[in-house]
């Protein structure tokens, strides 16, 4: 039997980490008795990136005068995909994945899991349509699918609210996120550190053109792929090889588990809100939030799918490791009773100190990108669709610009606001997920069911939200009030706003006849976008049941 010879790929790639791991440990020797030496290196580390940011800024000075909200020139698609990863990456990542496993182990993931069910959707089946129609905001579409007064007061309700307050809360989870990287960094209380994330917040809004934003969230992911890689490298050092991923389930050996005890009905009734209702209600929407600027950013049909495509692929490459180096750091001694906070402990401590503070803006890089995409989007509501759009149509461009960078600010305030409030992740994101609980199908459906109208989604839309907010009160009094709240909220939330919703479009008049004329020529043909989306969800399905095997294997 003949020896194979190594594949270039995987020499290369040793080769690779064995010159990191030189790199490091040089840096680590250098500098380790000479505190004012490090200094002016990490000064001098984010100098550099601050003038590489000023350059960028000012050599693409005349994107300054082209539209705040939407690309003027066509790009690559692989420029546009990778600020739709960007998008899609957020800075509490590791934060949220840690708190998940340390609580709940792996059978915690399914939360996480189950969006991969719905992930070839949107770049499949709907971002070629968004491609085509070349909207400035996905808000405009209401108007373009629902026609008459209803469609202009679901337009506006939905900028408004949106627009002012959905997106608020979205900045807020990053602007927490965030606030804890700095939190640990420069041993700050957590009040100041959200203040000050929420200033640099406020500072970057000021700059924010969509074309410039392209172009620097390839910047900033370039810093956070290095800045993983030393992650990655330095927790494996530390925990001395991957055998250390064991160690924490040496310790708590029920967290190795991928699915509950027989008995514990309350972890069966979550996976089976993960797995059943929540991909669906609260995950499955139609790629018209801050994606959609991505996908009219390119040309043609081919290239808004590769555009979608591109995320997916990083981030199952990455999912291994991101999970594999949390998995590391909760094998480590260090604890803390946050095990959120702890993630981000963990990362500065193990990493060089000469290193740290590229980890900063690898962190930085991460959040900045997604606060500025969903800023962005945000103000385009509030400055396009509400401001021009009802109280000032003749409104001069200056005078917009104005009112937009002023949008983006008052955001900024307000999520950091909201941030003063609140103490854990995982809290936010199940509340975000009911706010959407039952909506999702409505985004759907619309393509190709010409029947529902404006009151359809305006009624989905205020059910959740009023549903999401009074059902703690109501949880102690239902035939679920046995199990976990959050779970049994998305659940409940998703049953009374689906009737609500198919009840209102029954009893509203019926405008089908008049939305077909308009949708056909987009679809082309129902038949293709359901093969389509048929296919999407058969390879989503592949990969929910290939990324648990793959741990299963790697962890038994």
């Amino acid at each position: 039997m003949s020896l194979q010879k190594p594949r270039f790929e995987l020499s290369v790639g040793a080769f690779g980490f064995l010159c990191l791991e030189n790199i490091l440990f040089l840096t680590n020797y250098s500098y380790r008795f000479n505190y004012s030496l490090i200094c002016t290196y990490l000064l001098l580390i984010l100098f550099i990136y601050l003038l590489i940011l000023i350059a960028i800024t000012f050599l693409q000075k005349k994107d300054w005068l082209h539209p705040i909200f939407k690309s003027s020139n066509k790009v690559s698609w692989w420029i546009s995909g990778l600020s739709l990863y960007m998008l899609y990456l957020s800075v509490d990542q590791g934060q949220l994945l840690t708190g998940i496993i340390a609580e709940h182990g792996m059978k915690g993931l399914w939360m996480i899991w189950a969006g991969w069910l719905g992930t070839f959707v949107v770049p499949l089946v709907f971002a070629p349509l968004w491609q085509k129609m070349n909207f400035i905001t996905d808000n405009q579409f209401l108007t373009f699918r629902f026609p008459g007064k209803s469609g202009n007061i679901l337009h506006l309700f939905r900028a408004v609210y949106v627009g002012g307050s959905v997106v608020a809360l979205s900045l807020c989870f990053h602007v927490l996120g965030f606030a804890r990287v700095i939190q640990t960094y420069f041993e700050l209380d957590a009040t100041s550190s959200i203040l000050l994330t929420g200033t640099v917040l406020c500072l970057f809004a000021m700059k924010n053109v969509f074309d410039l934003k392209l172009k620097m969230d390839v910047f900033h992911a370039i810093i956070y792929f290095i800045s993983f890689l030393v992650i990655l490298f330095s927790v494996w050092k530390v925990a001395k090889g991957w055998d250390g991923i064991f160690t924490f389930f040496e310790k708590h050996p029920e967290k190795q588990q991928f699915f509950p005890a027989k008995s514990d009905s309350n972890g069966w009734f979550s996976i089976l809100i993960f797995l059943g209702v929540q991909w669906w209600s609260c995950y499955l929407f139609d790629g018209g939030g801050p994606e959609m600027a991505r996908f009219t950013a390119v040309k043609g049909k081919k290239n808004a799918v590769l555009t979608g495509v591109l995320p997916i692929v990083i981030s199952l490459i990455l999912n291994f490791f991101v999970v594999g180096h949390i998995l590391l750091i909760l094998g480590l001694h260090n604890t803390n009773s946050n095990h959120e906070i702890q993630y981000v402990e963990s990362v500065l401590q193990v990493v060089p100190t000469s290193l740290k503070c590229l980890i900063l803006l690898g962190f930085f890089g991460m959040f900045i990108s997604t606060a500025e995409s969903i800023m962005n989007w945000g103000a385009s509501f509030l400055t396009i669709d509400a401001y021009k759009g009802y109280f000032r149509p003749k409104s001069s461009e200056l005078h917009l610009r104005f009112i937009s960078f002023g949008t983006m600010i008052l955001l900024s305030i307000q999520a950091m606001i909201f941030a003063l409030q609140i103490d854990s992740l995982q809290n936010l994101i199940k509340i975000t997920f009911s706010i959407a609980a039952g909506v999702a199908p409505v985004y759907i459906l619309r393509w190709i069911w010409f029947r529902i109208n404006a009151w359809s989604q305006l009624s989905a839309m205020l059910s959740s939200a009023v549903f999401t907010l009074l059902y703690p009160s109501l949880h102690k009094i239902l035939p679920f009030r046995s199990f976990p709240m959050e779970e049994s909220r998305v659940l409940v939330v998703t049953i009374i706003t689906t009737i609500i919703w198919v009840l209102i479009t029954f009893l509203t008049p019926n405008q089908e006849i008049e939305v077909r004329n308009k949708m056909l020529p987009i679809l082309g043909s129902r038949k293709v976008f359901i093969k389509s989306f048929v296919l999407a969800l058969f390879l989503g399905i592949l990969l929910t049941l290939l990324i648990p095997f793959c741990w299963y294997l790697i962890l038994n």
